[in-house]
């Protein structure tokens, strides 16, 4: 599959040929993988799964069933990526399943990957210096963090032989480098080209890898319990403030895929936040508490990969049909595209964190987390959680929002162009590969405890537990558990109630006997005719994307005067920055020179201070 991606960029007349061999090939990985993350399987699958070929063949790259678990995810979205995402997608497999050597350049080349086309220079500088120290830090094989053997105590494994305390300290920054271009972090609230870049699927293959990351960091996080509490936190407050820079950026943005970029960015926070409490659950020993971090992370993992590509597929075939997606160009593209727009809507309700749909799922068990962490007595204590929940919930509100002025400017009102007014639902093709994308994501969303159960294995490599796969009960695979084991949530029953109710609706909507028909040009009352090729009539008349960023500036009392001292600032800002580096505008072509010592000179400062450290 590599040398099928390296062949069709070099010569374009083997594309047609290399597509079938890529989907063949990530189907084969997929078939292998759910095999060795299922032991359990009576017959003669059990006997391939521990002795046949396809062990071998899984074997080649020494996974752990932490590493399955992504390898399973990422052959998802190479499967659906095609040729333009094959290399970041070979690139994040070798990341998550090879070696600590392997696994660190692997993850370089992902990040790489990700930087075609990047909206600013040297985005991913940081993130390659972050590979390599991890690479450095975590040399002791097996893939970035080493399985625990047979018969050896998990705590004494993690702790023995290597310097905990700047393990400690190291380990978090390197992780936190590494997965900041992986997961589209970024504290830049606008939503311009030159802030962000538009979503790719390459983009959702460094989402795997990065909360593949956070995972071995659960896994192989030394026992020191101040500085895990301290990093906790910090990761808390650290991940709040990126969903709410995230969520600005998606209200703001322009067009739909940076308003998805921005969406997305959000949605890339949560494990670094639920990492965090991971962190503190380990520094005060709650075990419970552990494994319902764990089972988020891996939720929020299968969730965030399957919905999103779901969500580019289905942006991708809008954007066949109806043009650019911008957002001041759409509209009406629910009468046009009713099928598509259905879709859409699903994927955008399981975004969004809506009943009964996935994101629903994980945002309960974030509020169960939160509640479940320890309470100290002092209000100094209680503070800090109190404004990062305050924060959280003003950055979902923010995040509604920009998902309400996506549908309300896309899919409602009218279409604003001649290319709009002419778009329809794409072929049954097309279509029918949208239709399994969503049928996933409601397929995760109804049963998410069969994910739970397929990566429980991996769950217990992260937790240091010793106890094997838990049988498939069936009440388990339709349930997600709370951290403290008190309640649990059920998404089928509010599945249930919505179609009873929906049902009820359809039936008293076709009793009344009124039908759905579509918009024509009226008399507008003296206003100016209509141009023949906008038969919606006019669209100034139509909401717009600014008015619902006013709707927020009003809500929050924001003067008018206030954007030009904004502006003012951030343009002292820059001058400032242009002054620090006048000396190097002298030199031509600086930065390209600078960056090609960037990489050695980090490698020189992280192995300095891992000596100093040791």
């Amino acid at each position: 599959m590599l040398a099928c991606g390296l062949v069709s960029r070099a010569w374009a007349m083997t594309r047609p040929a290399c597509v079938p061999v890529l989907h063949a090939g990530w189907g084969i990985v997929m078939v292998v993988t759910l095999v060795a993350l299922l032991p359990l399987l009576p017959g003669p699958l059990a006997r391939i799964a521990t002795g046949g070929g396809a062990s071998r063949l899984v074997m080649l790259f020494h996974p752990d069933p932490l590493a399955l678990s992504a390898l399973l995810l990422v052959a998802l979205v190479g499967l659906y990526s095609g040729l333009a995402g094959a290399l970041a997608c070979s690139a994040a497999a070798f990341a998550v399943a090879g070696g600590p050597v392997v696994s660190a350049m692997a993850g370089a080349c992902v990040i790489v990957a990700l930087r075609d086309g990047a909206a600013r220079r040297g985005r991913g500088t940081g993130g390659v210096l972050g590979m390599a120290l991890l690479s450095m830090l975590l040399s002791t094989g097996g893939g970035i963090a080493p399985a625990i053997p047979p018969g050896i105590d998990p705590i004494a494994f993690a702790t023995a032989g290597q310097a905990g305390l700047s393990r400690g300290l190291v380990l978090p920054v390197a992780v936190l480098m590494a997965t900041w271009p992986l997961l589209h972090l970024s504290w830049r609230p606008g939503g311009g080209r030159r802030h962000l870049s538009a979503l790719r699927m390459a983009d959702v293959a460094g989402f795997v890898v990065g909360c593949h990351l956070w995972l071995r960091l659960l896994a192989c996080y030394p026992d020191i319990p101040v500085l895990s509490e301290r990093w906790g936190y910090a990761l808390l407050a650290l991940a709040a403030g990126l969903f709410l820079a995230a969520s600005l950026r998606a209200l703001v943005a322009r067009d739909m895929r940076r308003v998805l970029s921005g969406l997305f960015g959000g949605t890339a926070a949560l494990p670094v936040m639920v990492t965090g409490l991971g962190l503190v659950a380990r520094a005060n020993d709650l075990p419970d508490m552990l494994g319902g971090v764990v089972a988020c992370l891996m939720l929020l993992m299968a969730a965030g990969c399957i919905v999103w590509v779901a969500l580019l597929r289905l942006v991708d075939a809008m954007e066949a049909e109806a043009g650019r997606l911008v957002l001041m160009h759409l509209g009406g593209l629910a009468t046009l595209m009713p099928r598509l727009s259905v879709l859409l809507s699903v994927g955008l309700l399981a975004v969004g964190g809506l009943p009964p749909l996935i994101g629903f799922s994980i945002a309960w068990m974030l509020l169960r987390l939160f509640g479940g962490l320890p309470h100290g007595g002092s209000l100094a204590h209680e503070i800090p959680i109190a404004c990062v929940m305050i924060v959280m919930g003003v950055a979902w509100g923010v995040r509604l929002l920009a998902l309400v002025r996506l549908v309300g400017v896309a899919l409602c009102g009218r279409p604003r162009t001649p290319r709009g007014a002419g778009a329809c639902d794409p072929a049954w093709p097309i279509l029918g590969r949208c239709v399994v994308g969503v049928v996933m994501a409601c397929v995760v969303s109804v049963l998410p405890g069969a994910w739970l159960v397929v990566v429980h294995a991996g769950m217990a490599q992260v937790a240091r537990q010793a106890n094997g796969l838990v049988g498939m009960d069936a009440a388990a695979l339709f349930a997600v558990p709370s951290p403290d084991g008190v309640s649990v949530l059920v998404p089928v029953h509010g599945l249930v109630l919505l179609l009873v109710v929906g049902g009820m609706v359809g039936i008293v909507w076709r009793m009344r006997g009124v039908s759905a028909t579509r918009q024509v040009a009226t008399w507008e009352q003296g206003a100016p005719p209509v141009p023949p090729w906008m038969p919606f009539g006019d669209p100034l008349t139509q909401v717009g994307a600014g008015v619902f960023v006013r709707l927020l500036q009003d809500m929050a009392g924001w003067p008018d005067g206030a954007a030009i001292w904004l502006r003012r600032a951030l343009r002292a800002w820059r001058a400032c920055g242009r002054y620090l580096v006048l000396p190097l505008r002298r030199v031509p072509n600086a930065p390209d020179r600078l960056a090609s010592l960037a990489l050695p000179v980090g490698v020189a400062i992280a192995m300095i201070l891992l000596c100093w450290l040791s």
